[in-house]
Formats: C-alpha cells, structure tokens, sequence
C-alpha cells in the first residue's frame, strides 16, 4: 500500500531502556508523563490506528451496504487493501499515515459530534485499568510521578488511583471544561496532577468548536507549554497525530532550555514513526535536550520494568481486579431451573506451566530478529526477548547453535512472574508459542500463523483425535466457496491471563483462502460465505461446535491433560490443561 514506508530511527535519537530506568530512578519526580491511546490498549481501547480502520470500514460498508459480520477482522492486510482501495479511489480522504487521518476520517465517518460523542461514550464503556494503569497509580502514591497528561476519553486512570489509594479525592482532574484547576494545583504544588488534554476535542477541528472552547484548549495548552519548560516529559502509546500539542511541544524547545529533566518518546519495534514526531525529537536533541526514542513494546512491559528496578517498589505485587467479569464458583446442577443464566465461556482452565526458562545473554536485535534467525537455521528452539537478554525452551547444544555467532556470553535461568503474564510480555509469548507448538504435537493439527492469530485447520495435518463430533456439528468441514476458493472449519488459539491464572480460548472460525491476486469480487463471495456460514450458527449448534473442536484437540477425557515439548539439556516446556471449558453463572 502507498505511503505505508516505516521512517527508520538513527541510533543516536535512540535510548535503551536500562540507561532510561537509570536516569528515570534520579529524575522520577521531575519526570512528567503523556499518555496515548496506545497506553490504553490493554483495556481493550482501541488506539487511534485501530479507531481509523474502524472509520474507513463503516465508510466502505455503508458506501456497498454489506454488514459487519463481512469485514470481522480490520487487522488482516488483505482487508485493509480493500478498504485503502476504496478510500483512495474517492479522492476526498488523507494519505495512508497522513497525520489528518484520525480527525479527517472520524468527521466523514459522523459528520455530527453527538455522534462522535456516542462512539467514544461506546468504546470506553466498561473498560478496566491495565497493570500499566495501576503501576502508575502506585508511583503517584509514591510521589514518584506527580503529573500526568492524556489524550484520552477514558477514567481508567482515575480508576486506577481509586483501586490503590482507596479514593481519589488527593488527585486533581481537569479536562477542557476546567483548565484553571490544573494551572491552581500546579502552582501551589498539589500533586498528583491528571490533566486530560482532549487536544482535537472528541474529533471537533478547534475552528469548529465554539469560541469558549477555543479559548480553553488554548488555555489548557499553554499550561502544558509552562510545565514542559520547567519539567521532563515521557511519552507513552502516543503517536504524535495532533500537530496542536505536537507545536506546543516544539515550542517548548525554547532553544535546549525547555524539557530541564528529559524528553523520551516511548515506541514499539513496529511502530510507524510520523515525520514530524521524528524531526522534533531530532530537534529538540540538537538544541541539547536530553531528547530520545525508548524501545518498549508495550505500556504494561514498560512500567513492569520500572517498578521491578526502582528499589521502593520492587517488591509490590499488582493485583488487576480481574474477578469482576467471571466469578466462579460452586454450582449445585442436581436441580435444573431455565431461570438461571448460566452462560458457558470458551476458556479452558491451564491448571500448570513452566516458571523457569533459559535465560540467554547474546547480541541480538527484537522478537522479528530472534524469529528470522530460528527460520534460516531451521531450529526448533522456541525463543522470545526481553530486555535481560532472549529466553528460550529446547536444548542448550541447539542455543549454542542458533546464537553462538551473537557474541553468545552466557545461558542463565530465568524465573516466569505470574505477574508479568497478565500483560503482552516477552515471558507470555514464550509461553504462548510453547503452548500452541505442544498442542500441534498433541492434537495432530498443523499450526497456522495469520499475522498475530494462530489456528488449527480442520483440514491442516493428521488429526491424532476423532472428528466426527465436529463435522456432525457443522457438517462439512472443508470444501470451496462458488468463486474457487478454498475453504475450512477451523479454531482459533489465544492464551490469556484472568483472574490470577492462565487460560486458552479456543474460538470456532471459518477460514477462506485467498491471496493479493485474487478479484475483489471473489474477496467479496468469500466474506459473504463466511457470514453465511456463521450467522445461523446459535446456541445449541455452537455449542456443539466447540465440544467438537474439543475433542479433537484433547480427545475425549474429562481429566486435565499434560502436554509439552522436551528440554533436551536444556529447559523443556510441560503444561497441563483441563479439556472442560469455564461457566459463569449467577442463582436467583
């Protein structure tokens, strides 16, 4: 897709993240932070990118009146060719990565603003703070971060500060409405501060809000431009899209006076780095701010490793209050009622799993790096990265092997912290992988990768297990759609941390196949196939599905089952699985 070009980062605008935790432990109260959409992903916000695709697909399905249910998964590349297509072919929308797109594509999408009111009053609606949320609550108590900003709608900070303060009547929230109590608390030193930035106002171009608002983003803004003259900034899961607060912070420069305890701008390995975002830090860095990019893959890793280093928190456990959405508990079924809600989940309970892995001390670059090399030397390894150094399941001979030539200094243990699994951590991918490679090895199934999703086709390798239960619940179980296209039942992986254990989720699907040279007519059938195939799909015959899908992952025992892949001299992986799926239910 045009435009689509990652701007690659110099190594003299980047930071590692041990030297940033080093400054960060002396310069903590100094420090103010800026969080982005992206610091709220793991409560499962959408982030602006997410929120663009969301907008480009409601265009593209009202434009061709086709429902939802055909364009389920906005991740898939193939997907987003569609649905660029189609926006560049109009004429009227930004470039792909334009930093208009957000506002430009959100106001075409709902010319109206209670109705972009309404769509974010829907997205943020029963969000919950992530562990990133609740470590910054703790610093805040600690008087270890004393100002926060946000462009965020959302209260899952607020959320945060009351689950570990006990109340948040100690923390001084101000939005657009109200900028002079973030200015009145910030003179007289009243921390901690949560200002709400709202830098487009929900959507609305500032030209179009009323002259009253106006003034008070200007206002709000000129605050932020006085703090970041007197104080350091981080920020984190912000793109840097809204050239108002972008200019407010170039303005802060103020020739290498402004930004006295630092500017780090937090991105991921994949992120795509804006120009403009860029030539600030460069900027800002020339004009001799200590200014630069910290790798960090994601808001929850980042503030894992800032509380495990600085020394008044390194001890602190993190409870997420998890237990709200699913209360197990003992149900007596001897007598049925129909007037009791049970409502079945698709989560197997993982009763054990590995906590210790190798620790690998090597040269090597992220995640991709580490994958690219275990494909070209064919390794069976398993491996993920952290900062410490890469961890691994499989044989040491093989490790030596596969990193000697990366300046191999070490192999250590590791220990797996239930907490760091309640996040996207190098330690959960680890284990993720583990997992999904032993049931491949258990059930049969070959394993299908699709970008982040994995699956197991019902027609992909040499089922170890009984199907007919499965295709007496669907029917067919693989065949082709009326254009040609090849087309399966299948399942889709996902292991999750809930309620202080891990789970797999296991989501009955149906896959078609098709590829870059394949006519967005027959793209088109295969979507509506698979609507088709899915939309009379109800309680009963889904249910059997996923007892189908069941046994022929696990067979037919009700016992939990022990899987895993083999240490050789080195750390294997063993996990033991219960094949009965979780019920959440409530009596009258």
């Amino acid at each position: 897709m045009p435009g689509t070009e990652k701007q690659e980062l110099s190594a003299d605008l980047t930071l590692d993240l041990p030297t940033f935790l080093r400054k960060f432990e002396q310069r903590a109260e100094g420090v103010m932070w800026l969080l982005g959409a992206g610091a709220s992903r793991a409560s499962n916000i959408k982030t602006a990118d997410d929120m663009i695709w969301d907008f480009k697909s409601r265009l593209y399905r009202s434009a061709k009146q086709i429902p939802a249910s055909a364009i389920s998964n906005l991740s898939d590349t193939r997907t987003q060719e569609i649905l660029q297509k189609f926006c560049d072919d109009t004429g009227r929308y930004p470039r792909l990565w334009d930093e208009a797109e957000y506002a430009e594509y959100f106001e075409a999408t709902y010319p109206d603003a209670q109705d972009r009111r309404r769509y974010i009053d829907g997205m943020i609606r029963g969000a919950k703070p992530s562990y990133g949320h609740m470590a910054l609550a703790h610093l805040m108590k600690r008087d270890r971060a004393r100002v926060i900003w946000t462009t965020n709608f959302d209260r899952v900070m607020e959320d945060a500060v009351a689950n570990v303060w006990g109340t948040t009547t100690e923390l001084t929230v101000g939005d657009l409405g109200e900028p002079e109590r973030i200015s009145t608390a910030y003179a007289q030193q009243r921390w901690p501060i949560y200002a709400k930035l709202h830098g487009d106002f929900q959507s609305e171009k500032l030209k179009n809000t009323s002259g009253e608002l106006a003034i008070q983003d200007k206002q709000m803004r000129d605050i932020l431009l006085d703090t970041c003259r007197n104080l350091g900034l981080a920020v984190s899961g912000y793109s840097g899209r809204d050239s108002s607060i972008m200019a407010v912070l170039r303005e802060a420069i103020n020739g290498g006076k402004g930004f006295p305890n630092g500017l780090f701008w937090f991105v991921r390995e994949t992120d795509h780095q804006y120009p403009e975002l860029v030539g600030l830090i460069s900027d800002a860095k020339a004009a001799g701010v200590d200014a630069c990019f910290v790798k960090a893959e994601s808001f929850d890793e980042l503030f894992s490793d800032i509380i495990r280093y600085l020394p008044d928190t390194e001890d602190l456990t993190i409870q997420l209050d998890d237990k709200g959405k699913i209360a197990p508990r003992k149900l007596d079924l001897s007598s049925r009622s129909p007037s009791v809600p049970f409502v079945r989940t698709n989560a197997l309970p993982i009763t054990d799993y590995p906590k210790t892995v190798r620790l690998v001390d090597c040269e090597i670059g992220g995640a991709r790096e580490i994958q690219e090399r275990l494909n070209e030397l064919d390794s069976s390894l398993i491996a993920s990265r952290i900062k410490k150094g890469v961890l691994a399941f499989g044989d040491d001979g093989e490790i030596r092997r596969v990193f000697g030539d990366a300046n191999l200094r070490s192999l250590d243990t590791h220990s797996v912290i239930a907490e760091r699994l309640a996040f996207e951590s190098g330690e959960r991918s680890l284990l993720r992988d583990a997992l999904f490679r032993s049931l491949s090895m258990h059930s049969g199934f070959e394993l299908h990768r699709a970008g982040h999703r994995h699956y197991f086709r019902a027609d992909g390798g040499q089922p170890s297990f009984d199907l007919s239960a499965l295709q007496t619940a669907v029917q067919l179980l693989n065949g082709t759609t009326s254009a040609g296209l090849p087309w399966s039942e299948a399942c889709q992986l996902r292991l999750d941390y809930k309620m202080d254990r891990l789970w797999l989720l296991v989501s009955p699907v149906v896959l078609v196949d098709f590829d870059d040279g394949t006519p967005d007519d027959a793209k088109a059938d295969a979507k509506e196939f698979q609507r088709e195939r899915r939309v009379r799909r109800y309680n009963l015959q889904s249910n059997s599905i996923l007892d189908g899908w069941i046994q022929a992952i696990f067979g037919t025992t009700r016992d939990a089952v022990t899987l895993g892949i083999e240490g050789g001299t080195g750390i294997g992986a063993r996990f033991e699985v219960l094949p009965v799926t979780a019920f959440s239910g409530l009596q009258s």
